[in-house]
């Protein structure tokens, strides 16, 4: 015969492995739905987190100045555009998926990107990402957006440790910027 503890530790195993799938989600699924959060459909899902979000027709590469950072990438509507330290100039791929591009979304592109003023179109590329969608590249690095940044100007994602290495705003010849600390735009 078996201890008593033993016993237990089977029981509460048997009741963690079966207890999800013997719930059915209110919306008549079996809650396998990897869309849908427990208590809430999967059509009431909040569109601002998605690990894909919809590519930009064209994506259009622009550049902002605001005190202590100089010029940096933005995109078409003044939003930051960050570099991944983890992620590697000319790699053709990047590390940030799945969680990390639902708090650092991918500056994606349906078609070749174009170059605004002080940005020079010869950095400029794309990347193919593991969901099929084209991620804009410059001088090499993929660019993304900070889901933190809620206004044309702000920076919250300067300089942030997170998922394991820094995130950086982009200078227009293709260096990271190291100065500053973040910021929110000024009125």
């Amino acid at each position: 015969m078996k201890p008593a503890w033993q016993l237990l530790g089977l029981a509460t195993l048997l009741l963690l492995l079966l207890g999800p799938q013997s719930s059915l989600a209110d919306d008549g699924t079996n809650g396998n739905d990897a869309a849908s959060v427990e208590g809430q459909r999967s059509s009431e899902a909040d569109p601002d987190l998605q690990s894909a979000p919809d590519p930009a027709d064209q994506a259009r590469v622009e550049t902002r100045e605001q005190s202590p950072y100089g010029r940096y990438l933005t995109d078409a509507d003044g939003m930051s555009l960050y570099l991944f330290a983890n992620d590697q100039p000319g790699a053709d791929n990047s590390t940030c998926d799945q969680t990390c591009a639902i708090a650092w979304p991918p500056y994606a592109t349906q078609t070749a990107p174009q170059a605004g003023e002080h940005v020079d179109a010869d950095l400029l590329g794309t990347i193919e990402r593991e969901d099929g969608s084209r991620q804009v590249t410059y001088d090499g690095w993929p660019l993304y957006y900070f889901s933190g940044d809620k206004a044309a100007g702000d920076a919250l994602g300067q300089d942030v440790i997170h998922l394991g290495a820094a995130w950086y705003l982009l200078s227009p010849d293709g260096a990271r910027i190291e100065a500053g600390e973040r910021a929110e735009a000024s009125p």
